[in-house]
């Protein structure tokens, strides 16, 4: 709302309201207003006057408490707190570099509420003094149908966002966190929220707990925010300013520093770089016993029962003041839990728990409700009073040698889907924590295949930069937004089931794929496995990993209370194979390694007590596959390693599938296509391959191919999916990135089935065993070296079915 109708309707109100003060009244008969039309999910503003004869701390909620009591057309009901608060008018005359911020006109009280459903509202305001209703308004709203699209919710598929009008909200913005004087004050921050949607962006991560720009107790006594009434006079702008372009808003509550000492970072920061001064922690807070304040170490923040309820009244007076928004999108309890003092997992989890049940009683479940840290926390990540979890990826440059973006985004991301079925966003990147990385990627190539991989990796929106303000907008990098912004445009991501799933990439060229071998199994006898779970077998690793799976499989006589297969699913971009190099076997007795895939008995080996060193290699078509390894012998072999040969591309691939509804949308990047080789010149070699997607219902597609790098639709084609549920693209040349929008179209009648791509012959694909001492392994994908060729053993192939050969039962073969 602008902020001269803002004036007008409190102006309105306060001609038309009658307020009735009754010192000490038990029963107050309330003065009924009917306020008129109003627009569904539209800023509400209702002041009234209360007697500053009754309070001394207007926010101290025990003092003097305003409320508002909302009854919905539909019978719900919501209880929302007032505030006070004291106006500001900007009086610096144009041009400015930075607002100044003055007084206007006397303190006021009010309530603000934005109605969420078309119908008939009645409302009542109660001022209460020592727990005493003391004063009482009623009123009447008609609401009526707006195209405003309201707040923002988990949708019902719980990955992704969508607004009460069911749009979806796919975030992709980066980080501004703050401004301050030196960077143009407000009015650099409006143009920053201009800038962003102009791009497409509709997201900015926003701190309002610091001392350069918002912060209600930076100055001041402790519970008190009349000398940051300015500061909170800019949050009034910046919701103006968000709400005027289109960005919702992650709000930060408590910024690690409060509640933290300041330590210098470990290099020398460029002195050329703009940034506000830092250097300030708990000893610069109210809440500091140096400024008045309940603390004597900042250790304590999180033990003090004073100061959980100044905190927990600094909540109120948020939630009072503006969580009224649509244009907040989540309140983040705190940004680095983990970077404050005497970091203590178990009791600050706790206190974010409880936090959590505070802001969500206190706001009635009108925001979203997350938390932050560093680090990626397994306890914190799996709260669930969180609506969404975070991830952060900050590579150490220069004082470590870069690590592959890519990989280093998605590891967080996944780790917090495997905890936490909740939503998960990347909040924080960059190639390093400390400044902004302009001299190392001066054209944001790490950002742009940042956007791109947290968007196709099943998060819920893009990846969002530290470093909006002194990076992004300085560099004119909003640019990498647009093509984003028009991709994703055309996805429902609230309506559909898109899950991360892996493609193949097919060229004849064998020569350009690699073997990817693992076995990083835990490796304690008799310990217990992991809870039972598909790995997934992809280019980049095996996920969720296998650490804590057993490398024990046992058998069905001795130990077999352990016994548990281990399940692998793995899409072949080509014919190739999987193998299971064994170590050991019990000396009491043999162990029987079987093999199934796809749900048919594939192949099995026997291994004589004591025996190991030897390997099982079963043929693997193209596809998709679902892999189960058992043992059915009578006690326990030990898994060395698994491979898959022919695997890792010389591309990475992600893929989102919605295999019901005929959806996809997949994302393609050169291996050599990074931010490093792009800075020193290098260019890759152009790479042609044809992508394949299993799992999709027959019938007719579109494939768009875009060019991720300009938002260009270079290709459009129309494909049919037969029996097999397998679709084929043929891509063009490839020397950075490529994505796929697919779309399934109307049902058809039934369809052939398509034809497979052309492969090498097959006839020799066989299980095999190979008495070999296979080399130590790593997760990275390299070349395998070729097996043994001595005392290779043969076996039929049991139901798997080859392209040359009729499968028949036979009798294992026994190594030794």
């Amino acid at each position: 709302m602008k902020r001269s109708l803002l004036f007008a309707m409190l102006a309105l109100l306060g001609a038309l309201t009658l307020h009735l003060v009754v010192a000490g009244a038990q029963e107050i008969t309330p003065e009924s207003v009917f306020f008129g039309e109003h627009e569904v999910f539209a800023p509400l503003t209702l002041p009234i006057d209360i007697d500053p004869a009754r309070y001394s701390n207007p926010f101290d909620p025990a003092d003097i408490e305003l409320r508002a009591i909302f009854n919905a057309p539909g019978g719900d009901q919501r209880v929302i707190p007032g505030f006070w608060m004291q106006p500001h008018e900007d009086v610096c005359p144009p041009p400015c570099t930075a607002e100044d911020l003055r007084p206007v006109g006397p303190p006021m009280w009010q309530v603000r509420f934005a109605p969420d459903a078309v119908g008939t509202w009645t409302y009542a305001l109660q001022v209460l003094d020592d727990g005493q209703v003391v004063q009482a308004e009623s009123g009447q709203i008609d609401v009526i149908p707006s195209g405003r699209p309201g707040f923002i919710d988990v949708s019902p598929n719980q990955r992704y966002f969508q607004y009460d009008n069911g749009r979806s909200y796919f975030p992709i913005g980066h980080n501004l966190k703050w401004s301050w004087e030196g960077a143009g004050g407000l009015h650099a921050y409006r143009e920053w929220l201009q800038a962003l949607a102009a791009a497409g962006g509709n997201y900015a991560r926003l701190y309002i707990d610091v001392p350069w720009f918002i912060g209600l107790e930076w100055q001041g006594e402790a519970g008190d925010y009349r000398e940051s009434q300015a500061e909170a006079a800019r949050m009034d702008a910046i919701l103006e300013a968000a709400a005027e372009h289109g960005i919702a808003l992650q709000v930060v509550l408590l910024w690690h520093q409060a509640a933290g000492t300041y330590t210098d970072p470990p290099l020398v920061i460029p002195d050329n770089l703009l940034s506000p001064a830092a250097n300030i922690d708990w000893s610069d807070h109210a809440y500091s016993v140096l400024n008045g304040g309940p603390l004597s170490g900042p250790g304590a923040f999180f033990y003090s029962e004073r100061v959980r309820e100044l905190f927990q009244r600094r909540l109120r007076y948020i939630v009072a003041r503006w969580g009224y928004s649509p244009q907040i999108f989540a309140w983040e309890i705190v940004d680095e839990i983990d970077s404050t003092a005497n970091y203590a997992p178990e009791l600050m989890d706790s206190w974010v728990q409880s936090m959590a049940e505070y802001l969500r009683e206190i706001d009635q479940d009108r925001h979203l409700i997350t938390s932050g840290s560093r680090a990626f926390s397994p306890s914190a990540a799996a709260n669930p009073l969180l609506d969404f979890t975070q991830a952060r990826f900050y590579q150490q440059l220069p004082l470590e040698a870069a690590v592959d973006q890519v990989a280093g985004v998605l590891d967080p991301l996944r780790r917090s889907a495997q905890v936490n079925p909740s939503p998960s966003l990347l909040t924080g990147f960059s190639l390093n924590p400390w400044y902004a990385p302009t001299a190392a990627d001066p054209d944001g190539i790490h950002l742009q295949t940042t956007l791109w991989a947290a968007a196709l990796s099943g998060s819920a929106g893009s990846g969002m930069s530290e470093w909006g303000d002194t990076y992004i907008v300085p560099q004119g990098l909003q640019r990498h937004y647009t093509a984003l912004a028009a991709f994703s445009a055309g996805i429902d991501w609230a309506n559909l089931n898109l899950q991360p799933a892996e493609a193949g990439l097919y060229t004849t060229n064998a020569n350009l794929y690699d073997a990817l071998r693992f076995d990083g199994f835990n490796r304690r006898l008799f310990e217990p496995s992991a809870e039972r779970a598909t790995q997934l077998i992809a280019q980049d690793g095996v996920r969720p990993g296998v650490e804590q799976v057993s490398a024990y499989l046992y058998g069905t006589l001795y130990n077999s209370q352990r016994r548990q297969p281990q399940r692998y699913r793995v899409t072949a971009p080509r014919d190739t194979y999987f193998e299971v190099g064994i170590s050991t076997v019990s000396e009491r007795a043999m162990a029987r390694l079987f093999v199934q895939v796809d749900g048919q008995r594939s192949a099995e080996m026997i291994v004589r007590p004591g025996g190991g060193d030897v390997a099982l290699r079963v043929p693997l078509l193209a596809g998709e596959h679902d892999i189960l390894l058992d043992n059915t012998g009578d006690d326990w072999l030990e898994i060395d390693y698994v491979e898959v040969e022919h695997l890792v591309m010389p591309v990475r691939v992600l893929t989102l599938r919605d295999s019901e509804a005929g959806v996809a949308a997949a994302w393609l990047l050169h291996r050599d296509y990074t931010w490093g080789n792009v800075n020193a010149g290098i260019v890759p070699t152009p790479l042609t391959f044809r992508y394949r997607l299993d799992r999709m219902p027959s019938g007719r597609y579109t494939v768009e191919i875009w060019q991720p790098l300009t938002g260009e639709v270079i290709g459009e084609a129309l494909h049919r999916v037969g029996a097999d549920g397998v679709l084929r693209v043929e891509l063009p040349p490839l020397a950075d990135q490529l994505a796929l929008r697919i779309m399934r179209m109307a049902e058809v009648p039934a369809l052939p089935a398509a034809t497979s791509e052309p492969v090498s012959p097959t006839a020799t694909a066989q299980p095999v065993i190979i008495p070999v001492a296979p080399p130590p392994a790593t997760m990275s994908p390299t070349p395998t070296p070729p097996p043994t060729r001595t005392s290779t053993l043969t076996l039929e192939p049991l139901g798997l079915p080859l392209r040359t050969n009729t499968p028949r039962p036979t009798r294992p073969a026994i190594a030794n």
